[in-house]
């Protein structure tokens, strides 16, 4: 037998421990990064990547961060590196278009003069010492301030990062008109003793990439240099504001229209809170038959399908009227709604193709075969419970966004409307001075358009889309959904502007249990199946009860002995209703089985399916590496 002299253990220990540090202390310095995410949710999307490709001039971003403060949280330095990390691999794909500072502003150091100079926010710790964590992005002479990055805003990170690089590079800007007979801007309030109005977030965040003009009631042409023009619940718009729209769409202008049946948001004006009966609904019934859409402003939509869990102040029920829809609802290969995931709308109504319409409609989301129509005057006076059961499951297909597109015909063939005056005796003087419209007639669009149409408004309201929160005397905007997302997705596809909506489709980084989901809106609508018929059942007797009272009454009996097959009759439907009961309680034990079923599966993958691979791996490396010193020794 051949003597063979092993390796020194002790050597080999320590050649692997310097081994493992020098790699270590090697990947420190290079930026590889692998993102093994479904979605890719940590690299850097090809939005990005367009606008640095496209930089004419570098892009200097400075970032003041307090990175040797002893006293930061763990959770702040954890998200810390991600930032600096993030902005590092914009550098490295940049090609040299992009310039990094990274700034530790010490107290009484010229860095933290600097910081001070640009507006960086400062952050008090609990010890009252101060931080700084915000970034400068300047070109030339233009510059956009990062005061501070928000830990509650990090799926929008990337987003706020190249907004502001696409910002400080842009030579030319978007502009994009706001028509609505909302107050969007906010300011003072119009009815006493109410709080100012604030601005609404949509308002606010697409403000932040283009200029916005908030046009008047009173716009006879829609002006040439609005690129896009969103119109937001038009309710009571005059003929000739309509004629403005008509014209601006068939010179080509790009336009987006919010209708609502009930607009919640419009609650808050003053002719609704001094009217006697509120006009909440929103109609263009000339222009959407010009473009070949039929929408009814009388009729809300629900779908038993995309309930939306709400408190009704007696419990938490599933409402069909509010639509809450998921990824597998929307139109993944549309710009607008792709990667979306949540989205929220309250009190819509139905979209849907003309009946001798030549327009294409392309409905970008679509409710499922479990939807109906309500009335939507009953919203006003019918409890929650009731309106769901009233609710009429039909076949008829329904939509809340869609896209028209085609050449459209003008809605107003004998030209402009003659001015709506409620003071029948108006002075040939104002038709005198009455200003000439800039653009001649048009009977045709002079080429092919797309209008998008959205059937409700309240989904663009802060109420239904944001959280806003105040930090450091700054208001900060949390989005609770991806409401905002999709309308700005809109905004900034139809204004030409799409390299950004690639990040801002991300959305949030939340991903839900569809299984569960399914499994409780199954159980849910089974319920609510058992708990109408139940109901049914309960109303018949009772009506027959109160006949026979009434026939009783008028013969002026004061007792009333109901017969027999009457009280066998109740006395079954008290035991069907007892059966009925039992059901429901063994459908609600069914899902928690389900449930926890599932939950102990997922526990005990995650807690015995990884350590078993591992312990599978060692034992094959144990056993080949025995057979290989067995083979040497012998």
């Amino acid at each position: 037998m051949k003597e063979v002299s092993l390796p020194n253990t002790l050597g080999s220990v320590v050649l692997l421990l310097i081994c493992l540090i020098a790699v270590n202390v090697m990947a420190s310095f290079i930026p590889l990064r692998f993102d093994l995410t479904e979605e890719r949710l940590y690299t850097i999307s090809e939005g990005s990547r367009k606008i640095l490709e496209s930089l004419k001039d570098p892009v200097r971003i400075n970032f003041y961060y307090s990175k040797n403060n002893a006293e930061l949280p763990p959770n702040f330095k954890t998200y810390a590196q991600r930032v600096q990390e993030l902005l590092e691999e914009y550098a490295a794909i940049s090609g040299g278009k992009l310039i990094l500072e990274i700034s530790d502003p010490k107290p009484d150091t010229e860095e933290e003069e600097w910081a001070k100079k640009y507006g960086i926010k400062t952050i008090t710790l609990p010890s009252g010492n101060t931080v700084y964590f915000g970034a400068i992005v300047s070109m030339l002479d233009q510059e956009m301030l990062l005061p501070y990055f928000d830990q509650r805003r990090q799926e929008f990170l990337e987003y706020d990062i190249t907004q502001a690089i696409q910002k400080v590079s842009s030579t030319s800007t978007s502009k994009i008109g706001l028509l609505s007979a909302m107050n969007l801007q906010g300011g003072r309030s119009m009815i006493p003793g109410q709080p100012p109005a604030q601005k609404w977030a949509f308002q606010s965040e697409l403000e932040k990439s283009v200029s916005v003009e908030n046009l008047p009631l009173n716009t006879e042409e829609i002006p040439d240099d609005i690129s896009l023009l969103i119109v937001l619940h038009p309710r009571g718009f005059s003929k000739r504001l309509q004629y403005a729209l008509d014209q601006f769409v068939l010179r080509g202008g790009r336009l987006v229209v919010l209708l609502d049946p009930n607009a919640r948001a419009d609650m808050a004006s003053p002719e609704n809170q001094f009217g006697q009966q509120p006009q909440l609904a929103s109609d263009l019934p000339e222009l959407l038959k010009a473009w070949g859409v039929e929408y009814d402003s009388t009729k809300v939509v629900g779908d038993r399908l995309h309930s939306t869990q709400v408190n009704t102040g007696q419990g938490v029920m599933s409402f069909p009227i509010w639509l809450s829809f998921r990824t597998q609802s929307l139109d993944q290969d549309h710009p607008i709604t792709a990667q979306l995931e949540n989205l929220l709308f309250v009190e819509a109504g139905s979209l849907k193709k003309a009946a001798e319409s030549k327009t294409d409609f392309t409905a970008l989301l679509s409710l499922s075969e479990q939807s109906g129509m309500i009335d939507a005057f009953q919203l006003r006076f019918t409890p929650p419970e009731q309106l769901s059961r009233d609710l009429k499951v039909d076949d008829s297909e329904k939509a809340v966004i869609a896209i028209t597109s085609g050449k459209f015909n003008t809605a107003f063939p004998n030209g402009q409307p003659a001015k709506e005056n409620k003071n029948a005796k108006a002075t040939e003087d104002e038709s005198e001075v009455e200003t000439p419209l800039k653009h001649p007639q048009l009977k045709e669009s002079v080429e092919r358009n797309s209008i998008l149409l959205f059937s409700d408004v309240d989904f663009l309201s802060d109420q239904f889309s944001v959280q806003r929160l105040n930090f450091l005397g700054q208001s900060i905007i949390q989005p609770t959904n991806d409401n905002l997302n999709l309308m700005l997705n809109a905004a900034e596809h139809l204004s030409g502007n799409e390299a950004l909506m690639s990040i801002r489709s991300r959305g949030s980084f939340s991903r839900p249990f569809t299984r569960l989901l399914a499994m409780q809106k199954q159980s849910q609508l089974l319920h609510q199946a058992e708990e109408k018929q139940l109901l049914s059942q309960l109303d018949d007797v009772q009506q027959r009860l109160n006949s026979l009272l009434e026939s009783a009454g008028k013969q002026g009996q004061k007792e009333v002995i109901l017969p027999l097959e009457v009280q066998e009759e109740i006395k079954e439907f008290r035991e069907e209703e007892r059966q009925a009961r039992r059901k429901l309680r063994n459908v609600r034990k069914i899902l928690r089985q389900d449930i926890e079923r599932l939950g102990h599966g997922l526990l005990l993958l995650n807690m015995l399916f990884v350590p078993l691979i591992v312990g599978i791996i060692g034992v094959f490396v144990y056993r080949y590496r025995t057979r290989q010193h067995h083979k040497i020794i012998s």
